[in-house]
C-alpha cells in the first residue's frame, strides 16, 4: 500500500488537500475522514505535467495534483511523460537527444 498526500483541484473541485492511497489495484482519494472516491487503476490516467505537477484523468473528469513526493507518487501511479512537445519537458528531452548523439 501507498500513501501520498497534495493538493487536488479539478472544475468542480475547489483545491483541497487529499489522501491518495493506491492499493489492491484501486486508487482511492480522501480528505480527512471523507471518503472522496474510489476507482480501479485501469481507469486512471495520469500524466506529469510538471516536476510537481500531475494530471489525473478518471473517466470525463481531470484534477490536477500536486503531491508532497511526486517522484514516489509517479512510480506508484505509473505516470507518463510526454516528450512529443518541441520544448520538452524539464529538459528531459534535450538530455536525452544529447545522449543519443554523444
Amino acid at each position: 500500500m501507498s500513501t501520498y498526500t497534495g493538493r487536488l483541484q479539478g472544475a468542480q473541485l475547489e483545491p483541497s488537500t487529499v489522501m491518495i492511497e493506491i492499493s489492491d489495484g484501486r486508487f482511492r482519494v480522501a480528505t480527512g475522514r471523507v471518503q472522496l472516491g474510489s476507482w480501479p487503476m485501469t481507469a486512471i490516467h495520469a500524466e506529469r505535467k510538471s516536476i510537481f505537477r500531475f494530471d489525473l484523468a478518471v473517466g470525463d473528469e481531470v484534477f490536477e495534483f500536486t503531491p508532497d513526493d511526486p517522484n514516489g507518487f509517479a512510480s506508484a501511479v505509473g505516470a507518463i511523460i510526454d516528450l512529443t512537445d518541441s520544448r520538452g519537458r524539464f529538459g528531459l528531452k534535450a538530455r536525452i537527444e544529447r545522449a543519443a548523439t554523444g
